[in-house]
């Protein structure tokens, strides 16, 4: 695929604020997933920093995470069936934005999902995802190859909220740490539109520049003050002086329950959570500065949503007619605290959301027969694909790049993946023949 000649553009924000809300009941009410076949059009690579941007077709391999060679998963909701091996390999995904209002709480909404995470955990890099059906152009290269223009004024906008989980109780401590928008999304492919598919588009958004100095880096959860190396996080001014007290999450107590507000449910672990709104074309936002604010939406061809995820773990047939589904919490990036339920917000009209309720699918089960053969699939986790990366560390192993504790093809193949990505292995602020060669060394030295 080529770049896009109109290039999906990302702005990456550091804000602070809180959401109103309404006190709501806390069951969750069930909703229908959209269904609707979704191929996976392509990755992109956006470095925040850099503005480098590289577009690969799905399966072709993936973008590294960050720029610094040794970013990890640290919570991850993987775009994957979780009842493949029960034979359904149908994925879902929800409609968050219908112009048409033919989905009941799909127009105009805010989709939450949330979750646990460490204390002082730093992020370098956010991929998200979106699945649309508005017809994409596309333009002819002079050659065989076709390259996707997007949509104009067609865009996402990603909150990472801290201290929330997801409930509307207890939102007075609801601080958003980072905000990312991207706009001018790339649309559905002619291929999928000609097979009645909508378009899957994933994208894995660096906020770090190996060698330079500019870093958009954050802290979830910071305890003391520290940013841990990330570039922000939330130290609090106590005593309005306009100065940072060198205080965190641990030691402020703004619902004045008596407890640090870095915990709300007790479990432990640092509560955040996530949420996306679509921003449709024709409602007079020019992002791009072109005067062209794109034209209104007036189709079900005009809906975008996102993927279904799941955790690192397995579908278990309880034998009564209802499943779990056991989370692999020794997994690298489990996404502790992940719950089947999300939480819709509505916008009031005056530039706010304001909490609708908790929703699910009617409880996890992979059962319901292959759509393919006029089931109705399985019910889906109330999850979605959402993956956090951090700085990793370099043990005593160095070549062992995917950090998995052996040496093998794969850990080649990640290298050469950061390779062409700029990364610099032998850190000296270049990519070169020296890099294969120290990464060939440490390689052949083998683990300890």
């Amino acid at each position: 695929m080529k770049q896009n000649r109109k290039q999906a553009t990302l702005a990456v924000l550091a804000i602070a604020g809180t959401c109103a809300t309404v006190a709501q009941a806390q069951d969750p009410v069930r909703l229908d997933p959209s269904i609707k076949p979704v191929q996976q059009g392509g990755h992109i690579y956006y470095n925040a920093v850099t503005g480098e941007r590289v577009v690969t077709l799905q399966g072709d391999g993936q973008t590294a995470p960050a720029d610094t060679g040794t970013s990890v998963p640290i919570w991850a909701m993987l775009g994957q069936s979780p009842c493949a091996d029960f034979g359904y390999t149908t994925t879902f995904f929800y409609a968050v934005d219908d112009p048409t209002g033919g989905t009941s709480l799909s127009t105009g909404i805010r989709l939450m999902d949330y979750g646990d995470i460490a204390h002082d955990s730093v992020v370098d890099c956010v991929e998200i995802n979106w699945v649309v059906a508005h017809p994409d152009e596309w333009v002819d290269d002079n050659d065989t190859s076709l390259g996707v223009v997007g949509i104009e004024e067609l865009a996402g906008q990603w909150i990472v909220w801290e201290v929330d989980n997801g409930r509307a109780i207890n939102v007075s401590t609801r601080t958003p740490i980072v905000e990312l928008v991207l706009f001018n999304l790339p649309g559905n492919t002619p291929d999928n539109a000609s097979q009645g598919a909508l378009t899957g588009w994933t994208a894995d958004i660096d906020l770090v520049a190996f060698g330079t100095a500019t870093d958009l880096s954050f802290e979830l959860g910071n305890t003391d003050g520290d940013c841990q190396g990330a570039a922000f996080c939330q130290d609090f001014d106590l005593n309005s002086d306009g100065i940072p007290d060198g205080v965190g999450w641990a030691g402020v107590d703004f619902d004045f329950d008596g407890l640090p507000d870095s915990d709300l449910d007790g479990d432990g672990l640092f509560d955040w959570s996530w949420t996306v709104n679509f921003i449709q074309p024709g409602q007079g936002n020019d992002f791009d500065s072109d005067s062209d604010t794109g034209s209104l939406p007036g189709s079900d061809s005009d809906t975008i949503g996102v993927s279904f995820g799941v955790p690192p773990g397995m579908a278990i047939d309880n034998g009564d007619g209802t499943w779990d589904y056991d989370i692999d919490e020794s997994a690298p990036g489990a996404p502790l605290g992940a719950e089947d339920r999300f939480v819709i917000y509505e916008p009031d009209g005056q530039g706010d959301f304001i909490y609708n309720g908790g929703y699910w699918f009617g409880g996890f089960a992979c059962t319901g027969g292959l759509i393919s053969t006029g089931g109705t699939g399985y019910t889906p986790l109330a999850m979605f694909q959402f993956v956090l990366y951090g700085p990793g560390v370099v043990g005593p192993c160095p070549a062992d790049c995917n950090l998995d504790g052996v040496l093998n093809f794969f850990d080649i193949s990640c290298f050469l993946m950061n390779y062409n990505n700029g990364s610099d292995y032998n850190g000296d602020g270049s990519t070169n023949f020296f890099d294969v060669s120290a990464f060939l060394t440490d390689f052949n030295t083998g683990c300890p």
